[in-house]
């Protein structure tokens, strides 16, 4: 199983006024990311080619395989992130719960939208693969396991129902599932469960680990969609980088060094 050498990317947001979260991407530093993917040698693939990479059953001949997804299905997607996909040809994964579809959710003091049924129908059709997304957007062990398991056969029912698509994927902030969740994941015809990493365990397809990116910083950027970067990024070690602070330390380097050449964050 390939998951060593494939980067999968966790998008929170990527929006025109990222002050609004703290985990929200601004939209110039999106621009900027994609407009390096396309000039360098990476293979942006849909998740279905990505698992079927991680299982062997895709190859890759030129280019480092990477896959986007993006979680809550905010109407930032529609706005900003849809059609800068559509002008580069790149597919992606959005995450959503359909009882937030059509609605809003106040951050801090800002109401922010979440897509309608209707955009949704239109990208399932273009590019964009459609999966579940737990509603509370908590890591798994916060989540009431009754209620969960409830999530898994209901979300997947209401957005198949509604988009007349198959819903393969369920994603969650954060976490692994047990192994009955596992076996439910699997009976209910979902192909992979997708999480955050780190998860410390080896990774396989009942928790694919991605990785977030929130900063805009474009060396963090280019740090984790290195091989190094997969290479430590489920590994137990990870938890002693993290409790002694030792990724921001690499952080604040990379800001002091950008700093140092003049480059600000970019902005919008």
């Amino acid at each position: 199983m390939k998951l060593r050498e494939l980067t999968i990317i966790q998008y929170q947001n990527v929006s025109s006024t990222p002050q609004v979260s703290k985990l929200w991407l601004s939209l110039a530093s999106f621009k900027q990311q994609l407009e390096y993917l396309a000039a360098h040698d990476f293979q942006l693939l849909s998740i279905d080619d990505a698992v079927d990479f991680m299982e062997r059953k895709k190859s890759m001949e030129n280019g480092h395989p990477i896959s986007l997804t993006f979680d809550n299905g905010y109407q930032d997607f529609q706005e900003h992130v849809y059609p800068l996909l559509c002008q580069y040809g790149y597919p992606a994964t959005l995450l959503i719960s359909p009882l937030r579809v059509g609605k809003s959710k106040k951050i801090e003091n800002t109401e922010v939208p979440f897509l309608s049924w209707n955009a949704l129908r239109d990208m399932a059709q273009n590019n964009i693969t459609v999966g579940a997304f737990e509603d509370h957007s908590l890591a798994i062990h916060q989540v009431p396991e009754a209620l969960l398991k409830q999530h898994l056969v209901d979300h997947k029912k209401l957005l198949e129902d509604q988009l007349g698509v198959e819903v393969r994927y369920f994603g969650i902030k954060e976490g692994i599932p047990n192994p009955a969740l596992q076996e439910l994941v699997t009976s209910l015809g979902y192909r992979a469960f997708l999480t955050q990493c780190p998860t410390y365990r080896r990774p396989n397809l009942s928790w694919v680990g991605r990785i977030q990116v929130d900063d805009d910083d474009f060396n963090i950027f280019l740090t984790k969609i290195s091989n190094t970067y997969l290479f430590f990024k489920d590994k137990k070690s990870w938890r002693y980088i993290r409790k002694f602070k030792l990724d921001r330390v690499g952080h604040r380097v990379s800001e002091a060094y950008d700093q140092l050449r003049g480059i600000g964050k970019p902005t919008g």
